[in-house]
């Protein structure tokens, strides 16, 4: 009679999920979220009551704490930096930054071999019902942890101040303005989060929708905004001042445009509801052919600027191919950024040096050396165009396999220019069409 666990067989099935997809993980993976559930099912699993938490139970995370010096320097740094961070404001919440710490650092195995080899403290902390109190078990469950270190996980830690509620993560945008006294967004408190209420038109934070109504500003110069106190962001502004604004928001919406559950309860509380606004970057109602113009997406753009064509109305760059991620049916403009990162950081992806000429209907893509034709996409197939802010020297198109009111297989194709104003012609002449 073979011995397991519910728990064990959840877990090994989030893992091959996972292990399946071959690259890197991001907070965007649908698998994720289940993986790291089972997890801290696992950790919670015959948890004991008391030790300090005479009315409630005590979770995962002190037990973390209380192993502290013996974790070894590693886990300890870890611990330490969990107990620093101001955004996760709950033991549920700390606990599951330290999980995520410790996937990206590869630490959990080592955790948990340390945690079972203490007889003493396990039986301190966990009843019998406890997989780490059981041989088998725990030797099944370390063996599933060993398979985890092969798994390549790059989640932004710094998106940690929803992990109090909600394993859930949103998107998580840093961005950089021009050095101005008053950013021109107007702020909430809600339940210890500064929530967007309004946003001035024709000023720095409206600079091409990078901010949107329904956004928390999460950070402001690298300092975190969770439960601060009122007039910080003023008084950052002003120790700052003549400088550039380095500010970092928590999305609203996610990238298929449904609203983040946690923000939409911080919503509900000041009596907002974005389910009448529009979609930053979404095609029009009447199923028109969608492009957002490139100078809509970039920072610099001035909607003037005309892309320098031949005699024969091409406009043709050398620039290295990076390759393409696959978007399925979302062809919106957002997803240009995400998926510049994913590209770049796949480090198995070969690159190329191409020709990339926009003729009067359409892009090419032909390889330098043999003039190979790689791709071909007319504009109707085209449906958004841009670049990331942070990495000027990337950029992208967003093209279905089909004209873009029909098509049901989208892919980001992303490009390297050795000059960031190349880039940006190169989209003009893209955009202008």
């Amino acid at each position: 009679m073979s011995v397991t666990h519910p728990l064990l067989k959840i877990l090994k099935v989030a893992l091959l999920e996972l292990y399946n997809e071959g690259g890197k993980i991001y907070d965007t993976n649908l698998n994720l979220v289940p993986f790291c559930r089972a997890l801290e099912d696992i950790f919670r699993l015959g948890l004991q009551r008391n030790h300090g938490h005479w009315f409630t139970k005590a979770d995962y995370w002190t037990v973390f704490i209380k192993f502290g010096d013996k974790a070894g320097p590693g886990l300890f740094h870890l611990i330490k930096f969990v107990k620093d961070n101001q955004k996760a404001m709950t033991d549920q919440g700390r606990g599951r930054l330290f999980i995520r710490a410790c996937l990206v650092k590869k630490d959990l195995a080592s955790l948990v071999q340390k945690l079972r080899d203490d007889t003493a403290f396990i039986e301190m902390w966990y009843d019998s019902t406890s997989i780490l109190r059981d041989d088998i078990l725990s030797e099944i469950f370390l063996s599933l942890l060993a398979e985890v270190q092969n798994i390549p996980f790059s989640l932004y830690l710094k998106n940690a101040s929803f992990l109090d509620t909600t394993w859930d993560m949103a998107e998580y945008r840093d961005y950089e303005f021009v050095p101005c006294n008053v950013l021109g967004v107007h702020l909430h408190y809600v339940d210890t989060h500064l929530v967007v209420t309004d946003v001035d038109a024709e000023s720095v934070a409206a600079e091409d929708g990078k901010i949107s109504v329904g956004d928390v500003m999460d950070e402001l110069y690298t300092e975190s905004l969770r439960g601060a106190k009122r007039g910080k962001v003023r008084d950052l502004f002003q120790l700052y001042k003549g400088m550039p604004v380095y500010v970092s928001f928590v999305k609203a919406r996610l990238p298929n445009g449904e609203i983040y559950r946690p923000i939409a309860q911080l919503l509900r509380e000041v009596d907002i509801d974005l389910s009448h606004m529009p979609i930053k970057g979404e095609p029009p109602a009447d199923n028109s052919v969608y492009r957002k113009p490139a100078h809509a997406v970039l920072p610099e753009e001035e909607k003037d600027e005309i892309p320098v064509h031949g005699p024969d109305g091409k406009a043709e760059f050398t620039v290295v191919y990076r390759g393409f991620y696959p978007l399925a049916e979302d062809g919106r403009v957002d997803r240009i950024h995400d998926s510049i990162e994913n590209v770049i950081t796949d480090s198995g992806r070969r690159k190329e040096v191409v020709k990339i000429e926009t003729t009067e209907t359409g892009v090419e893509v032909r390889r330098l050396s043999d003039n190979e034709l790689l791709l071909n996409h007319s504009y109707t197939e085209v449906s958004a165009c841009g670049r990331r802010t942070d990495m000027l020297l990337y950029f992208g198109y967003i093209a279905g396999e089909t004209t873009c009111n029909m098509a049901k297989d989208f892919k980001c194709y992303v490009f390297e220019s050795e000059e960031a104003s190349e880039a940006k012609i190169i989209l003009c002449s893209i955009g202008e069409y």
